[in-house]
């Protein structure tokens, strides 16, 4: 989802759209979309020079990296994060590159890229997944550019659909109210970052076996992912998510793991709007709980599958009530462990069916939308729109007896589009459809704003701070559908947030047969929610994200669904003779203010100056380290680093192996340490650039508790391993390392709760304090008093004891003066002394 003004101000929102048009009408549209500079990507790759498809020997190649995006752009996907409704806004830093969103201020998990290189000597195909909110058809061209002719057509970009990593990439000016203005800074980071691991990843090819293992009902408890519309449970017959589970498994030829990819839909909205950390969220949780179930680096990819109507479900995670600058990163992890089980057993399931030998062909099509309504009728043209004229009014008659949909559709009469249909009604006729107030009213129809009324008027734009374009809007026209063959098995890819009852549709229909085809959203390029008709109509807030009304949706699923039969074919099909066409992104340098020097680059302050964001209530006392903390708590280290936009400082924890010597604490996967359990914050001083020279501050935030992977399970959570630590900060050529600390064990709690007889009840918990951000259970809040759960065998007075569930435990009454020395199996250790 990308959130629209659904406004926290929304009251607000529509006075000043009032206001504007209360002094005139907006424009007509232009006949026709001279005003749109498209462009046509090549045919797709070996169309015309090879005839038929054929099996061949299996290579395959995989590789990860960050994403370099500066901090301070903004994170994409909640419009609440625009100026005019406010979220995120810490303080008054420049926002420059995040105008008119708020800055983002750190990150919690540095977003990924990751790819994987499938060819059979007869195709190949690059698989990109991009912890981004969504997919562009611009950047998929780009890559394909940078990849040459040959990768035309054949290579995917998914996306996480994390609602807090990086925006500013897509060019559709559509989206700016989600993601912010196209930022090329930015766009041309995340291109150099895919570019080059996608090479990686095609240079790492050599011979290799997959295999894929469907599972039709994952989470019937929905402990992981939930239906989250309830729109349309009347439609659905009752609550319904998507609970098909792929996992796509890729080997070497003498069985090493190369890559997982399990497939079904999940939002990425643990993290709220008012989150300004970069964090990659539930689905990326999933990827990094699964990275460590191996023993070795293997790439782990989580595609989308119907996610636009399943939202996550996390644990308690940490309890941010009363707590500012609190967010609940625990929950996000929580859901990967939930998972990880499951998806494991179907990992497991398709090592039995591992295959060397296969065919391999992708096609790559544009699909064209409006103004044409030629182009928006489904079902073989059984169900289509009366003409676009913009002034007829509908009859306001929308099923007839029998409940079917009355064709052709002349409520939606747009031609430019309508978007941000909102759960109640507009009360800005101007705005609205032909009809909205009076035939309309009641309808889905009556609260659907016409992109004429949005795109290309200077009021609204100066409002929302943003341009949008002259409409139609010149990314609405056209989308991209790819197909991928592998074997029996098809991909088919979705450029939106597909719904579930438009997958199962697809899947349903699909030659390929349901089992055998795996539909992967937000992919491609991006639309907005896809439903089918009737779920359009049967409101909610889904359909606030569309362009073309309740048909759109079903439109993009039949031409997707029509490239199946083709990659199916023993024949080589020209997908798209001509080539797709598409935008090109904005090719201008952005307007951004230079790079601020850093004469200070590695310095450790020696006084803490004033005005440094503090995350969660931490207290700062020295910029280095404390030099001695206990388990569960947390420490930090300020330094001063580069301007974000030159360079991301990197962290990376290490602990003392021998006297004196350090080295980098590691994953059960061999991967360091570096981000998830270092939390990241930035602070530029002066927060003014014209107040003078500026400075930019890093606070590098550490919980001690194990790192994901670093041990087995959730109780040893409570043992990291003591001994001295300490931060290693990377900018480029400049290393630093933060004061060495050690880590004692933690303190119990002892509370005598009550006398019975000749005994006490004691209650031993851990005490986690304020600002504690890791997970440390499934079953209780991971912050404040936390019970001996798991970890509940403890040593009382060197004698044996077993904790019940919440850490209490019955023991004989003692004389006064007398203790009881409490252990639990880490030395972590507490008393109590009867008065």
């Amino acid at each position: 989802m990308f959130s629209p003004p659904r406004w926290l101000s929304y009251s607000a929102a529509v006075f000043a759209l009032a206001l504007i048009w209360a002094c005139g009408e907006p424009e007509r549209i232009p006949e026709g979309p001279a005003h749109c500079d498209l462009e046509y990507a090549s045919p797709t790759a070996f169309s015309g020079k090879r005839k038929k498809v054929k099996a061949g020997r299996l290579r395959a190649g995989a590789a990860e990296a960050r994403l370099n995006v500066p901090i301070g752009s903004a994170l994409g996907a909640y419009t609440s994060r625009i100026a005019l409704l406010g979220d995120g806004f810490y303080d008054k830093r420049d926002n420059e590159l995040a105008y008119p969103f708020s800055p983002s201020v750190g990150i919690e998990t540095a977003p990924r890229v990751k790819a994987l290189a499938l060819e059979n000597g007869n195709d190949h195909v690059v698989i990109l997944k991009l912890d981004l909110g969504v997919s562009y058809r611009g950047l998929v061209r780009d890559i394909e550019l940078a990849l040459g002719d040959d990768y035309s057509g054949k290579v995917i970009v998914a996306t996480s659909h994390s609602h807090s990593v990086f925006g500013h990439f897509t060019g559709s000016q559509a989206f700016f109210l989600g993601f912010s203005e196209f930022r090329r800074e930015v766009y041309e980071a995340i291109l150099e970052d895919s570019v080059r691991v996608a090479q990686e990843a095609i240079a790492n090819l050599d011979s290799a076996k997959i295999g894929v293992a469907y599972h039709p009902d994952f989470d019937p408890e929905d402990r992981v992912n939930r239906d989250r519309r309830s729109a349309n449970d009347e439609l659905a017959g009752g609550k319904q998510k998507d609970h098909h589970l792929f996992v796509v498994r890729v080997d070497t030829e003498d069985g090493k793991p190369i890559a997982m990819l399990p497939v079904f839909g999940i939002h990425g909205t643990i993290g709220h709007g008012s989150n300004m950390w970069a964090s990659v969220d539930a689905p990326g949780y999933i990827e990094r709980v699964l990275e460590e179930s191996f023993d070795q680096p293997v790439v782990v990819m989580h595609l989308q599958g119907a996610a636009g109507d399943v939202s996550p479900v996390g644990s308690f995670g940490v309890n941010c009530s009363g707590r500012e600058l609190c967010e609940n990163y625990a929950a996000m992890e929580s859901v990967g462990l939930k998972a990880r089980d499951a998806i494991l057993a179907v990992y497991e399931k398709a090592g039995e069916s591992l295959e060397s030998e296969l065919p391999i062909e992708m096609m790559t099509r544009d699909v064209p939308l409006g103004p044409d309504v030629e182009n928006l009728a489904v079902r073989d043209g059984a169900l289509r729109y009366a003409p676009f004229d913009d002034v007829t009014i509908p009859d306001g008659e929308i099923f007839d007896e029998a409940g079917e949909i009355i064709s052709p559709i002349d409520e939606f009469n747009a031609p430019a589009g309508a978007a941000l249909c909102f759960e109640s009604p507009i009360p800005l006729p101007e705005l609205l459809l032909p009809g909205a107030q009076d035939v309309l009213a009641g309808t889905p129809y009556d609260r659907c704003i016409r992109v004429d009324a949005l795109a290309g008027d200077e009021a609204v734009e100066n409002l929302f701070k943003l341009k949008f374009g002259t409409p139609p809007i010149c990314d609405t026209l056209f989308t991209t559908v790819s197909a991928l063959r592998i074997g029996v098995t098809v991909f088919a890819t979705l450029p939106g947030e597909p719904t579930t009852l438009l997958v199962d549709k697809l899947r349903a229909n699909s030659p390929a047969g349901a089992e055998h085809t795996i539909v992967v959203g937000y992919a491609q390029d991006h639309t907005g929610y896809l439903l089918l008709p009737e779920d359009w109509l049967s409101g909610g807030y889904e359909p606030s994200i569309t362009f073309w009304g309740p048909l759109e949706g079903e439109v993009i699923m039949e031409r997707s669904l029509e490239l199946i039969p083709l990659v199916l074919s023993e024949e080589r099909e020209d997908a798209m003779e001509l080539g797709v066409p598409y935008v090109r992104p904005i090719e201008e340098p952005d307007n951004l203010p230079p790079l601020d020097p850093a004469p200070r680059l590695g310095e450790v302050p020696n006084e803490l100056p004033e005005g440094l964001l503090l995350r969660d209530g931490l207290e700062l006392h020295s910029a280095q380290p404390s030099p001695s903390i206990e388990r569960l708590e947390r420490t930090s280290f300020v330094f001063i680093g580069p301007d974000p936009r030159k360079l991301t400082p990197r962290i990376r924890l290490e602990r003392e192996v021998k006297s004196g010597e350090f080295a980098p604490v590691e994953r059960r996967s061999g991967r360091y340490v570096e981000d998830g359990e270092i939390l990241l914050t930035h602070t530029p001083l002066p927060l003014h650039r014209e107040e003078g020279e500026r400075t930019h501050y890093f606070i590098a935030e550490w919980q001690a508790v194990p790192a994901l992977g670093e041990v087995d399970g959730l109780d040893d959570r409570f043992g990291l391993a003591l001994g001295r630590y300490r931060f290693r900060v990377e900018m480029g050529e400049t290393v630093i390392h933060s004061n060495a600390f050690e880590v004692r064990p933690a303190t119990l709690e002892i509370a005598r709760e009550a006398d019975d007889g000749d005994d006490a009840v004691f209650r031993v918990h851990y005490r986690v304090g304020e600002g504690g951000f890791r997970l440390l259970s499934l079953e209780h809040h991971s912050s404040g008093a936390m019970p001996l759960t798991g970890a509940g065998v403890l040593t009382v007075n060197g004698a044996s004891v077993t904790a019940d569930g919440e850490g209490r435990v019955r023991l004989p009454l003692l004389s006064p003066g007398e203790a009881y020395v409490f252990k639990d199996r880490f030395g972590n250790e507490g008393s109590y002394t009867f008065e």
